[in-house]
C-alpha cells in the first residue's frame, strides 16, 4: 500500500466528520511529505481543506445538497495539536456552566497558557486569549471552571450567594483542587478560603 493510500485508509477509518492536521500522520511519514499528499487528496475531492494545515473528511448533507460545517470541538482539538497547546474554556463559558449567566456566549473564545490569537476556520471565528490559570487535561474540569467563573464576575463583584452557588456544585476533592488553582489569582484565593 503506497503512502497516499495509507493516509486515505486512516482518514476513512476515522469516519466522516473527522478533522485533522498533517501532525496526525507523523507515524506514517515525515511532516514535509504529508502536506503535498493531503493537498493531492484535497484536489481529488477526497478531503476538504478548512484552513492552513487543517482538513476534514466532510459529511455530505443530502437534504441541503452541501457539505456540513465541521464540528467545533474537533476543530479545537486540531488547533491544540497544531499549536502544541491545551486550551481552557473562556471565563464566560465557565460562568454559563455554573448558571451564573443565563445564555451561552456567542463569541467562540478559549484560553491558553501560551498564545493570544484570532483564527478563522471554516466560518468559525475563534479567539484565543492568554491566561495564567493552568490548563487541565479535561476542559470541563469543575475546579478550574469555578475559578474561571469567579474571574468572569470580577474582583469585588462576587456576592456571598454566588460564591455558595458555585462552590456547592463542587465536591470536597474539587473544592480542595480549586483552592490550589486559585493561587494563580490572589483575590480569588482569598475569596474561596474565607
Amino acid at each position: 500500500m503506497n503512502i497516499t493510500n495509507k493516509i486515505l485508509y486512516r482518514i476513512k477509518c476515522k469516519g466522516h466528520g473527522w478533522v485533522f492536521t498533517p501532525k496526525d500522520f507523523l507515524n506514517i511519514r515525515h511532516f514535509n511529505t504529508i502536506n503535498p499528499l493531503l493537498d493531492r487528496l484535497e484536489k481529488r475531492g477526497e478531503i476538504r481543506s478548512l484552513g492552513k494545515g487543517i482538513y476534514d473528511y466532510p459529511i455530505f448533507d443530502t437534504n441541503a445538497v452541501k457539505y456540513q460545517a465541521p464540528n467545533l470541538n474537533a476543530v479545537i482539538r486540531v488547533l491544540e495539536v497544531q499549536l502544541n497547546d491545551r486550551f481552557l474554556v473562556s471565563e464566560e463559558e465557565a460562568a454559563y456552566f455554573f448558571k451564573v449567566i443565563p445564555d451561552k456566549p456567542k463569541i467562540i473564545k478559549y484560553l491558553s497558557n501560551k498564545h493570544t490569537k484570532q483564527i478563522d476556520v471554516c466560518g468559525f471565528n475563534i479567539k484565543i486569549a492568554r491566561t495564567y490559570i493552568p490548563a487541565p487535561r479535561n476542559k470541563y474540569d469543575k475546579a478550574t471552571l469555578a475559578i474561571l467563573s469567579f474571574k468572569y464576575l470580577g474582583k469585588g463583584k462576587v456576592t456571598k450567594e454566588l460564591k455558595i452557588q458555585i462552590l456547592n456544585q463542587l465536591d470536597i476533592k474539587e473544592q480542595k483542587k480549586a483552592i490550589k488553582i486559585a493561587k494563580h489569582v490572589e483575590w480569588i484565593h482569598n475569596l474561596i478560603r474565607d
